[in-house]
């Protein structure tokens, strides 16, 4: 605090201010005596009573009426220079300067006391303000309850405020206060619902905490007691919308599977039947068998990527790094592949002389399989994995000519159970594919081409260690 606001704040000082003001003011009536009339400069003491009283306060202007009624007597009323009163009018008219001098003080009180009070509600309106700005301006968490807190020490004057959501509220209604050790607590209600406490701290600098006013106290409560609500109502939204993308996944699921199983399952069954019947030729007995075994390997791949995808999600997935080379990875992936080409060619473009790689084998496999597997299904030849080195990465595409997915999908058509290709699917070759890079450092991301589309593998390249 400035020392001269200090100064000004002092019991006294209204007091001093006012006598030394009686003694200006008689300086100043002693000057002008020769001019005016002595008497109706009295005028000059009630303005002075005036403004000491809407200063200071009443005590201040009543003493300083007396003082100045006692001066006015003393050095302008005859005789002069003494308490006696010879002419009875100078009598009435010194009993109307102290009344009227009592009367102005009492008023201007009145006046300060209500500036006073009008003040004190400007600040407590602007304190609630940013109160319910801090208390609006979050989502309820524990952060925010900080923030909270702290607005409320600031509008409460106090060291710190804490909201306790599990302490036990005190008995009776939100105006209710209790005192603690170096503080007191308000309980924090919503609709009548307990919801924990606001404890207040001790006060701060020089003033004191607003204990005497349970009234503001109570809005701040309610305000903190609207960010706890706030909060709950936030989080359940949160819930609630988590529980509805959980059920429109699991549709999806549902739908993606169920069609995925049909298929293979229809062709099992039928395949079956033609088996057990009782005279089946050699070569469609044969066909039946060639369908089971295929589709039965449909079935595996299909339950396989399911689990994977889960593993990924719940962290369970780890990779085993090693050197890899770029070149024995895209054949032996081709080789692996061959089945679900039907017969579709695949052109190998990556030199033997590409760096090594610190990637999982088995993943990587995994994953242009995969894309191999889109690119035959949803694709159009001719299919053609390539190998090259671009801005200090090690790129493995998978190239078909097909319009590729709806380009409108962008980066979603990663996500699990979001099929991008004409035909359908489950969405979850590339979901998996993606997550299996993201196991061992490296990127899969989607370019499109003229007349094609690629899917490129792509790791960062790093020194190789001396053996």
């Amino acid at each position: 605090m400035p020392r001269h606001a200090a100064i000004l704040r002092h019991p006294f000082a209204g007091y001093v201010a006012g006598l030394a003001g009686v003694a200006l003011v008689t300086w100043f009536v002693d000057l002008a005596s020769g001019e005016v009339n002595v008497l109706s400069m009295g005028v000059v003491y009630q303005l002075l009573v005036l403004l000491v009283a809407g200063a200071a306060g009443l005590g201040p202007g009543l003493a300083t009426g007396i003082a100045s009624a006692l001066a006015f007597n003393v050095f302008f009323v005859p005789p002069v220079h003494t308490l006696t009163i010879d002419d009875t009018r100078n009598w009435v008219s010194l009993i109307v300067f102290v009344v009227t001098a009592i009367v102005t003080s009492w008023l201007a009180e009145g006046f300060r006391r209500q500036r006073a009070e009008a003040e004190a509600r400007r600040r407590d309106a602007e304190l609630l303000r940013e109160m319910a700005r801090a208390a609006l301006g979050g989502v309820g968490t524990a952060a925010a309850d900080g923030e909270v807190g702290r607005a409320a020490a600031r509008a409460l004057g106090a060291q710190w405020c804490v909201i306790d959501r599990g302490g036990a509220a005190p008995g009776g209604g939100a105006e209710h206060v209790r005192p603690e050790p170096g503080g007191f607590s308000v309980p924090l209600l919503a609709a009548g619902r307990p919801l924990g406490v606001l404890r207040v701290g001790p006060a701060a600098g020089d003033g004191g905490a607003r204990t005497v006013s349970p009234g503001f106290a109570a809005a701040v409560a309610d305000l903190a007691a609207v960010a706890i609500e706030r909060s709950r109502l936030v989080a359940a939204e949160a819930e609630a919308e988590g529980l509805r993308r959980s059920d429109d996944l699991k549709t999806a699921l549902l739908q993606g599977v169920s069609h995925e199983f049909r298929t293979p399952l229809t062709a099992i069954r039928t395949a079956a039947h033609a088996l057990a019947g009782p005279a089946a030729p050699g070569p469609e007995g044969a066909g039946a068998l060639a369908v089971l075994a295929t589709q039965t390997d449909r079935l595996d791949r299909l339950v396989g990527n399911l689990l994977d995808l889960s593993r990924l999600e719940a962290g369970a997935l780890t990779a085993a790094l090693d050197w890899c080379s770029p070149a024995e990875m895209a054949a032996g992936a081709v080789k692996a592949a061959g089945p679900l080409l039907g017969g579709r060619p695949v052109a190998i473009e990556v030199p033997s002389d590409l760096p090594l790689v610190r990637a999982d084998p088995v993943l990587c496999e995994r994953i242009l399989v995969n894309l191999l597997h889109n690119a035959a299904r949803h694709g159009a030849p001719p299919l053609r994995v390539c190998g090259e080195v671009r801005g200090g990465r090690l790129l493995l595409g998978v190239e078909d000519r097909g319009a590729g997915p709806d380009p409108a999908l962008g980066d979603r058509v990663f996500d699990p159970f979001v099929s991008g290709g004409g035909a359908a699917g489950t969405g979850v070759g590339l979901a998996l594919s993606r997550g299996l890079a993201e196991a061992q450092g490296a990127r899969l991301d989607r370019e499109a081409l003229p007349g094609g589309t690629r899917f490129a593998l792509s790791f960062a390249l790093t020194p190789v260690p001396a053996a």
